[in-house]
């Protein structure tokens, strides 16, 4: 709908103005090089009415305000038993303790290549070999796992680290108050420009209304609404509070080919990160790869 309406825009702003010149041009009896100047002129407006329309094109499905922060599919946590190399969350890890595991700061080390543990709430941690456009230096933060149209099984996560150059109020006027200077950042190169917004803020007590918590992560997704009250009315900071607009998936087999890709003693590694570091706004791109990507280091060579 929006590419037929622009590319109708630029052909009738282009022949319009152009004939219009030359109507000028004939009703006047101006010299021809007064003539040509004319559509020179014209040109250059119809070269504004095209930026116009590309701007409409490209940031228009942007633009649907809050009905467009949502998850876009509906995913049952119980799919994730299903898949062999991603492990469901346990009911408890009480059995473990801190000295059995890998912990430092907060961030607990899951594992990498091909025994890394992938659930729901995880970030997933590049390899410095990936050279994906998207995926190389991220560190993407999993927050689906499910069956999509197809009945194919599919992980959903966004890049935390990859800014726009954007505020979320630039991009979606309905979004109001003071939750709209949040930066906005790309989640990935897939989900048709449709947005979504991850919090710290949820919960049966939290101020913003949402759904169940994302794995162990503390993170929820959704409730935009809720999300700008809370914020205005100062229940919340507006830094509990972070945007995207795409997502990356993948489907079973390449998560393997990803995790399987080894080199130089480097793979794809799983972490559990505070709520935190996943909803920080203050980043440039691949920033918090950086951080992450150490942190793996240091946990291989552990004892």
């Amino acid at each position: 709908m929006y590419v037929g309406i622009c590319r109708i825009t630029i052909i009738i702003s282009w022949f319009l103005l152009l004939l219009s010149a030359e109507g000028r041009q004939q009703q006047e009896g101006r010299p021809q090089q007064e003539g040509r100047q004319q559509q020179l002129t014209c040109l250059n407006m119809a070269s504004h009415v095209i930026a116009a329309a590309l701007f409409v094109l490209v940031f228009s499905p942007l633009r649907r305000g809050v009905s467009a922060f949502c998850t876009p599919k509906s995913y049952s946590p119980s799919l994730t038993t299903t898949v062999k190399r991603i492990v469901a969350l346990k009911k408890s890890d009480s059995s473990t303790t801190d000295s059995d595991e890998l912990i430092e700061n907060g961030i607990r080390y899951l594992g990498s290549g091909p025994d890394a543990i992938v659930r729901p709430g995880v970030v997933l941690v590049a390899p410095k070999h990936e050279y994906d456009h998207f995926l190389m230096k991220s560190a993407v933060f999993v927050y689906a796992i499910g069956l999509d149209d197809n009945q194919d099984m599919v992980i959903r996560g966004v890049i935390i680290d990859h800014p726009t150059a954007f505020t979320v109020g630039e991009m979606s006027p309905n979004v109001m108050g003071s939750i709209s200077n949040n930066l906005l950042f790309r989640g990935g190169n897939s989900g048709g420009d449709t947005a979504m917004m991850l919090h710290s803020a949820g919960g049966p007590h939290g101020p913003i209304q949402s759904g169940d918590m994302i794995g162990n992560s503390g993170i929820y997704e959704g409730g935009i609404v809720s999300a700008m009250e809370a914020v205005d009315s100062g229940l919340i900071d507006a830094s509990h509070c972070k945007f995207f607009f795409n997502y990356m998936q993948f489907r079973e087999l390449e998560l393997d080919d990803m995790f399987a890709s080894l080199e130089d003693g480097d793979a794809w590694a799983s972490l559990e990160v505070p709520s935190e570091l996943v909803l920080d706004s203050d980043l440039e791109r691949g920033e918090m790869w950086s951080k992450l990507h150490n942190a793996v280091k240091r946990f291989r060579i552990s004892p």
